[in-house]
């Protein structure tokens, strides 16, 4: 019977993460070319989110993720940031236009050589709660915007949820 107890509890945890769900948006190159080049833009910001009780939790150490703004991210965004859908992988034609770096200890965070356009930012924030007895449990969330970037200019953003 003990041999069976571990087996229950992955199939318990198992049960509680949704399978990938399936994609919709097409990957269109094109959309993707202007974004292919170096250029003269920038974004500075911050990544945080406020906690119920008025705590900030900042992306220290966390990936920062930008994205342009297509066809295909804008579903990524709207259903796997802000809807909190589990996606199915990205289609690996993104990687290239893709970047990302890492939250300071306040969060802070700073793209560079950006061309002109809109991007998606995104970051996963998570920390552990008290759980009574039962010792404790991960809770949080994505911190997200939208910004335009234009070329040889600084956008500054904040991204909460």
């Amino acid at each position: 019977m003990k041999s069976l107890a571990p087996l229950a509890l992955v199939a318990a945890v198992s049960s509680c993460v949704s399978p990938p769900q399936s994609r919709r948006a097409v990957f269109i190159e094109s959309e993707y070319v202007p974004y292919a080049e170096t250029g003269t833009g920038r974004i500075e910001g911050q990544a945080f989110i406020k906690t119920r009780g008025g705590d900030v939790k900042y992306c220290a150490g966390n990936t920062v993720w930008l994205n342009p703004v297509t066809t295909y991210s804008t579903e990524w965004y709207s259903r796997g940031v802000v809807g909190g859908e589990n996606l199915e992988s990205a289609d690996p034609r993104v990687n290239p236009y893709r970047r990302e770096t890492v939250g300071d200890g306040e969060g802070r965070f700073v793209f560079e050589n950006l061309p002109a356009g809109e991007y998606f930012i995104a970051c996963t924030i998570r920390w552990e709660v008290p759980l009574g007895k039962y010792g404790t449990q991960w809770t949080g969330g994505n911190a997200h915007t939208r910004v335009t970037v234009r070329e040889n200019e600084t956008a500054r953003v904040i991204a909460t949820r």
